[in-house]
C-alpha cells in the first residue's frame, strides 16, 4: 500500500489475506511444539493456546462481576461453601461444675477446692524460708523473734487479710486501734497487731535461694508469683468447664511502686498496675485462667495479642474444642482469627482496629460505604472470614468466623423533637452476640474490686497474690451459687463474710493483753547483774519517763540487766529500775 492510499479509508482485509495469516499462525504454532518437544516440555493445553488464554481471562472477568470482588478476595456475597463446616463443640466433659459438693459442705469447702492444706503448707514453709533467709543475713533489721506460723495461723492470717477489703482503713495499724471509733474486736481477739505484720512481712511464694538474678540466662520476671499462678491455672480447669462461649480480656492489679511489670493504661480506672490477662465464661464470668504479663522484657513470636489470644486457649485447655472466642479490638485481626479457625479448631468474633492489615477498606475506614445513618450496616466475606461494617452512634467494625449475614434487633433511645423515645433498629447478629458474650472478665473484674486488700506495699508479688486471692473467692461463689444443693441467692458480701468467719474458725493463739512485765517482787527482790549487751539501745526507763512527760530525751546505751533483758542506762537508771516501785 502506497503512502497516498494508507491516507484513505480501510476496506479490510481479502479472504485470501485471512487464510494466509491463519495458515502462519498455526505453522507458527506447530513449530512451537516442536522446540518444547525437542527440550522436554510437554503441552497440557487440549486447544488453541491463544483460545484457552481468552478462556481464562472471561471466568476471571465474570468472577469479579459476580461477587463484588474489590480485588483483595472480599466479596459481598456471604457463601456458606466457602467457609465451610462450622466446628462441632466436643469439650472435655460436660459443661459447668466438675464435682457435685454434698449439702453438708460449708463455704471454707469451696475455697479450699482450690486453696487445699497442701498448698497453704507450701506458703508456710516459703515464708519461713524467707525469713530465715533475712534473719540470717540482715540481723540488725529482723530482731523480732520468728515462729513458723501454723495451718490455723495462716488460715486466720488469710481471714483477717479479707476482712481488710471489706472494713477498709487507712492504715493496717488501725485495724487493732482501741479507740472507739475504730475498734474492731475480731483482730484483736484473733492476733496481735505485731504477728500479723510479721507474717506479712516475710510473706513469700518461692525459693528465694534459688532465685535468678536479672541477666542471668534463666531469669524468669514472674518468678516470685509464678508457683501461685500456676497452682491456680490448674485449680480453675480442674473444678470447672467453660461453656461454648468465652471471654479474653485484660484486668489491672493496682500498683505503683517499682517493678519492670508496671504499666499505664490511661482507659482503665486503675491507670497504673500489673497486667493480668485472662480468659473468663462469658454466662458466669469464672475464671478459667489468668496469665501474668511480664512486660517488654520478653518478647513474643509475632503480635502480642495474638500470642496472648493462643497462650490463653492452651492454657485452659479448651483448643481444638470448637470454642467460641470473644476478644476486643486489642487482639482481633485476621491473620490471628484464620489461624484460631484452621489450626485450633475454634472460632471467634470481636471488635477490630480499622488499621489491622487485611482487612476490607471498602467499609472498615472512617467512612464505610453506603453506611450513613443508624442501622444501616454493610457485609464482607473472605473464606471463613466475615467483616460487618454497623452505624450506632459511631460507626462500629467487627470480625468473624462464627456468624453469617444474618440481622437481629437493638432498642436505643432517640430524642426526637426534645422527647427520648425507643425505636428498634436492625444491627447485625455478629454485634449483638458480641455486646452479650464480651463482659465475662469484666464482670469478674468488677467482683474482685469489691473487696479486695487495699493496703499499701512496695512488693509487687504481695499486690499480685491478694489479687489471686479474690479471684479464688470469686471462682468459689461462682461454683457455691451453682451448686445444686446450696443457696443461689447468697452475695458476694454474704459469702466473704462466711468465708472470713470460717477461716478464723476462733482462732486466738499468742493473743495477750498489754505487755509482759517482771513481778515487781522480781525486779526490786532478785539479784540483777549489769552487763553490755549485743547491740545499742534506748534506755527503758528514759523511755518510759519520756513517755509520761517526765524527761524530754531518751538516752541510747549498750549497757544493761542480764536478767531482765532490757538497756539501762549505767548506773542511774540501772539502780532506779530495780529499787523504785514507780520508777516511771
Amino acid at each position: 500500500m502506497s503512502s497516498d492510499e494508507s491516507d484513505g479509508d480501510f476496506e479490510g482485509f481479502s479472504e485470501t489475506d485471512v487464510i494466509n495469516a491463519e495458515q502462519e499462525v498455526l505453522a507458527a504454532e506447530e513449530r512451537l511444539r516442536v522446540i518444547l518437544s525437542e527440550q522436554g516440555i510437554g503441552d497440557d493445553s487440549d486447544g488453541d493456546l491463544n483460545e484457552s488464554e481468552n478462556e481464562d481471562e472471561g471466568e476471571e472477568e465474570v468472577h469479579i462481576d459476580e461477587r463484588g470482588d474489590g480485588g483483595d478476595g472480599w466479596h459481598s456475597r456471604f457463601d456458606i461453601y466457602e467457609r465451610g463446616l462450622p466446628h462441632l463443640f466436643t469439650p472435655r466433659g460436660n459443661t459447668g461444675p466438675s464435682r457435685v459438693m454434698g449439702a453438708e459442705k460449708e463455704v471454707l469447702d469451696f475455697w479450699q477446692l482450690y486453696m487445699g492444706d497442701q498448698f497453704l503448707e507450701f506458703l508456710i514453709n516459703q515464708t519461713d524460708s524467707y525469713a530465715n533467709y533475712n534473719i540470717q543475713h540482715r540481723p540488725n533489721d529482723n530482731k523480732m523473734p520468728w515462729s513458723i506460723p501454723t495451718l490455723p495461723e495462716i488460715k486466720a492470717f488469710l481471714g483477717l487479710t479479707y476482712q481488710m477489703g471489706i472494713n477498709r482503713k487507712p492504715s493496717t495499724k488501725l485495724y487493732w486501734s482501741t479507740d472507739p471509733v475504730m475498734v474492731t474486736p475480731i483482730f484483736s481477739s484473733t492476733m496481735t497487731r505485731d504477728r500479723y505484720t510479721q507474717i506479712l512481712r516475710y510473706l513469700h511464694f518461692s525459693n528465694v535461694a534459688n532465685e535468678p538474678r536479672q541477666g542471668e540466662p534463666n531469669y524468669d520476671p514472674l518468678y516470685k508469683i509464678k508457683p501461685v499462678v500456676n497452682h491456680l491455672n490448674n485449680k480453675f480447669g480442674l473444678e470447672y468447664i467453660p461453656k461454648r462461649n468465652v471471654t479474653i480480656d485484660e484486668c489491672m492489679v493496682p500498683f505503683k511502686g517499682r517493678t519492670l511489670l508496671k504499666q499505664y493504661l490511661p482507659s482503665k480506672p486503675h491507670k497504673w498496675g500489673v497486667k493480668v490477662w485472662m480468659l473468663a465464661e462469658s454466662a458466669n464470668s469464672y475464671i478459667q485462667y489468668i496469665d501474668v504479663y511480664p512486660g517488654r522484657t520478653v518478647r513474643t513470636e509475632g503480635s502480642l495479642g495474638s500470642s496472648v489470644v493462643k497462650n490463653c486457649l492452651e492454657g485452659a485447655n479448651i483448643a481444638g474444642q470448637g470454642y467460641h472466642v470473644y476478644t476486643d479490638n486489642f487482639f482481633t485481626s485476621p491473620n490471628l482469627y484464620l489461624e484460631l479457625w484452621e489450626n485450633y479448631d475454634t472460632a471467634a468474633c470481636g471488635t477490630v482496629r480499622n488499621t489491622r492489615a487485611g482487612l476490607p477498606k471498602d467499609i472498615m475506614c472512617k467512612k464505610p460505604v453506603n453506611v450513613v445513618t443508624r442501622g444501616d450496616h454493610q457485609f464482607r466475606q473472605k473464606g471463613a472470614l466475615l467483616a460487618v461494617s454497623w452505624k450506632d452512634k459511631k460507626t462500629v467494625s467487627v470480625l468473624s468466623t462464627i456468624h453469617n449475614e444474618s440481622i437481629g434487633q437493638v432498642t436505643r433511645s432517640v430524642n426526637v423533637d426534645g422527647q427520648f423515645a425507643r425505636q428498634e433498629f436492625n444491627c447485625p447478629s455478629a454485634i449483638v452476640d458480641y455486646t452479650c458474650n464480651m463482659g465475662g472478665v469484666d464482670k469478674a473484674d468488677q467482683y474482685i474490686q469489691y473487696y479486695c486488700y487495699h493496703q499499701k506495699t512496695l512488693k509487687w508479688p504481695k499486690k499480685v497474690f491478694f489479687s489471686l486471692l479474690e479471684m479464688v473467692k470469686f471462682n468459689a461463689y461462682r461454683l457455691f451459687t451453682l451448686s445444686p444443693n446450696h443457696s443461689s441467692n447468697l452475695t458476694f458480701l454474704q459469702f466473704s463474710c462466711l468465708l472470713i468467719k470460717g477461716l478464723i474458725n476462733g482462732y486466738s493463739a499468742g493473743v495477750r493483753r498489754g505487755r509482759p512485765l517482771l513481778a515487781p517482787d522480781q525486779r526490786l527482790i532478785q539479784r540483777h547483774m549489769p552487763t553490755t549487751l549485743n547491740s545499742k539501745g534506748r534506755c527503758h526507763v528514759c523511755y518510759m519517763r519520756q513517755k509520761n512527760g517526765k524527761q524530754d530525751n531518751i538516752r541510747q546505751t549498750k549497757y544493761g540487766c542480764s536478767v531482765c533483758g532490757k538497756h539501762l542506762c549505767m548506773p542511774q537508771c540501772f539502780t532506779i529500775y530495780h529499787t523504785e516501785k514507780n520508777y516511771c
